[in-house]
């Protein structure tokens, strides 16, 4: 059994007490976000630009949870792209896993392979164990000056995170 198994069958408090401990602390909101240039499955390179970012930090390419995560941004991918919002999923993955994933479930958005995943450890969703990193699924939206505006543990709802992105760009439009 593995480490994330034997997490999940503990008490919620429990597990919570011991994420708390152990994973490694997010970015907080207002804080500038690291540089990163990641490669997609179809040999595509990719970083934040002059644009709004989502950026999904995934746990496994076969995990439901995450897999349902994916789907979600793909739905909603023509309100994120209308607010000028390019949608990220990254994992240490190689290209023919994330081939194979997008094709699998008809996604439009990158999936950057984050090789050894220095990009995850700058982001706070990986946690270096002895023998491999163990990924941690967080998602972040980034704006275009490369401020974090929001940093979520796990898969928060899609809906919210448009939610944010449009309350957040009605502020900056009116000077708030």
């Amino acid at each position: 059994m593995g480490l994330r198994d034997t997490l999940r069958k503990l008490p919620s408090p429990v597990q919570d007490a011991v994420k708390e401990r152990a994973y490694p602390a997010l970015l907080p909101e207002g804080e500038t976000a690291p540089e990163w240039h990641l490669q997609s499955w179809d040999d595509s390179w990719h970083r934040h630009g002059r644009h709004w970012s989502v950026l999904f930090f995934f746990t496994d390419p076969a995990d439901e949870a995450d897999r349902a995560e994916l789907r979600s941004l793909q739905e909603h991918l023509a309100r994120f792209s209308a607010l000028n919002v390019k949608v990220f999923g990254i994992h240490r993955a190689e290209g023919p896993v994330m081939a194979e994933l997008a094709s699998e479930l008809g996604l439009q958005f990158p999936l950057l392979t984050d090789r050894g995943g220095p990009v995850a450890r700058m982001f706070g969703a990986c946690l270096q164990l002895p023998l491999r990193p163990l990924s941690i699924a967080v998602m972040y939206l980034v704006n275009p000056d490369r401020k974090v505006r929001l940093s979520n543990r796990g898969r928060p709802s899609v809906e919210a995170v448009l939610r944010s992105v449009e309350a957040l760009q009605r502020a900056t439009k009116t000077g708030a």
